[in-house]
């Protein structure tokens, strides 16, 4: 075994804090939102493409 490499406890592995921004936390009604214009933009591009 290599005895130089430093033990790191379980511990202050996990409390360190983050050196990224958080991810922004969206809703379930904003999901929904962005779900549903996906949805209506989709259903308007297989429109256009059944109409060609």
């Amino acid at each position: 075994m290599n005895n130089s490499v430093a033990k790191i406890s379980f511990e202050s592995v996990h409390t360190q804090p983050t050196l990224h921004e958080p991810l922004p936390v969206f809703g379930f009604e904003e999901m929904l939102t962005e779900l549903e214009a996906i949805v209506a933009e989709a259903e308007i591009r297989l429109a256009e493409e059944n109409a060609a």
